[in-house]
This record gives C-alpha cells, sequence and structure tokens, in this order.
C-alpha cells in the first residue's frame, strides 16, 4: 500500500468573475520499509492557469511562486496526467491531503477539463483526523500544519504555502502519527454518479461556493 500525501496551491483572486485555479502540485509516496514508513518518492509540477495566465500580485505574495514559473508550465490537464502517471494507477494507494479544500479542488478541475474522475479515491483530510487527536473535552481544535509540526517538535522545511513543501511536512506529521489515524476508502466517481450536492445546499452555501473568498480565510492561514 502506497500513502500519497499531496497539496495543492491556487490563485487568490479578488475577481467574483474568476475562481482561483490550482498553480502548484506537490506530493509524497509514504510506504511501508523494514523500519517503518518512509518517503520513497517525490513529485513536483507548476500549473499554468486556462483562466487568468497572469498571477495576481495576491497571488505572487502569498505563494512565492513567480510568473517565469507558471509561463513555462504546462496546462492543468498534461499537469495532472504527469501526476497520475507518477502515482502509478496499478498499485493501491490513499489520497491525503492536509484540509478538505485541496481534494474538493482538484476534482473539481478534473470535472472541467474532463479529466476522468477513476483516480481519485480513497482520500482523507489528515488535518481533520489529527486535530481530532489533541481535541479536548468534546471540543474540536483545527490545527494548522505548523501546529501540528509543534506538537510533533519537528521543524517546517522549506518554505509554506509551496506544494511540495508542505505535501513533505505534512507527510512527516503523518508518519509520526500513523498508528493513530483511520484511512476511509471512497471514490470521487461514485459521489459523480450522485449528482452535484449544490442542489441540495442552501443559498449561503452556494453564494461561498460561488465567491472568491468563501475559503480565502482558510487559504491564508498556515495549513
Amino acid at each position: 500500500m502506497q500513502y500519497i500525501i499531496y497539496d495543492l496551491e491556487f490563485t487568490v483572486s479578488r475577481n467574483a468573475r474568476y475562481s482561483s485555479e490550482i498553480i502548484d502540485i506537490g506530493a509524497v509516496k509514504v510506504v511501508q520499509g523494514d523500519d517503518g514508513l518512509y518517503v520513497a518518492d517525490t513529485f513536483h509540477s507548476f500549473v499554468r492557469p486556462s483562466n487568468r495566465p497572469v498571477l495576481s500580485t495576491d497571488t505572487v505574495q502569498f505563494t512565492g511562486i513567480t510568473q517565469r514559473d507558471i509561463d513555462a508550465a504546462p496546462l492543468f490537464p498534461e499537469a495532472v496526467k504527469e501526476f497520475i502517471a507518477w502515482l502509478g494507477t496499478d498499485s493501491p494507494y490513499y489520497l491525503c491531503a492536509w484540509g478538505p479544500d485541496d481534494r474538493q479542488k482538484l476534482v473539481s478541475h478534473c470535472r472541467t477539463h474532463h479529466v476522468d474522475l477513476g483516480w481519485i479515491h480513497n482520500t482523507n483530510d489528515i488535518q481533520k483526523q489529527i486535530s481530532r487527536l489533541f481535541s479536548s473535552n468534546g471540543k474540536y481544535r483545527q490545527l494548522s500544519l505548523s501546529q501540528a509540526l509543534e506538537l510533533c517538535n519537528i521543524d517546517f522545511d522549506g518554505q509554506q504555502h509551496r506544494a511540495l513543501d508542505d505535501a513533505v511536512n505534512t507527510a512527516q506529521v503523518f508518519i509520526y502519527h500513523f498508528d493513530r489515524i483511520t484511512l476511509v476508502h471512497n471514490a470521487a466517481d461514485d459521489e459523480e454518479s450522485r449528482g452535484s450536492k449544490l442542489v441540495y445546499s442552501s443559498p449561503e452555501e452556494e453564494q461561498e461556493q460561488y465567491s472568491p473568498f468563501g475559503n480565502l480565510a482558510n487559504l491564508f492561514k498556515d495549513r
């Protein structure tokens, strides 16, 4: 079994006509060795946005990703194809991320670009799992990635809000707490067959989903 710990970075947009786009994909493969879990391989690709190829100042300041990085990058369909090839879909794996946003954006992009969802399965929110471990008195406390690392006495390695660096650090937390994490099986294809959840959303939920600021508060805090 392979544990794929991945992270995505998005554009930051103040224009309601444009939703955020994936501009950075980073991932690590965690596998079982004789001495326990370890990082066996890494993947990284910048992604050139298709709707607004020129990065906003906010995006550059938040992520540190430059226009030069993006201009030389593949569009999402090519980048995700490379990611899927790196995954090696013949072997079983879990897809794990810090928080729910990355998975939601990944599924959304695949639908938009007509990429088959069959490879998106066994997705798990590591932030939720780890945060529950440190909740007390029935009160859920959502941890940032930096807080989780601190609780593990692990220093952050690299630059925050860069996909590969965040994936590597998430993997360290994952490995540290692995024996206390329960991973679930699921498939994005099954959700697709049940239809969009927007049909059952309240007006407030719809507004949040369509607004570029719906998850901005979460975007700007440490993950």
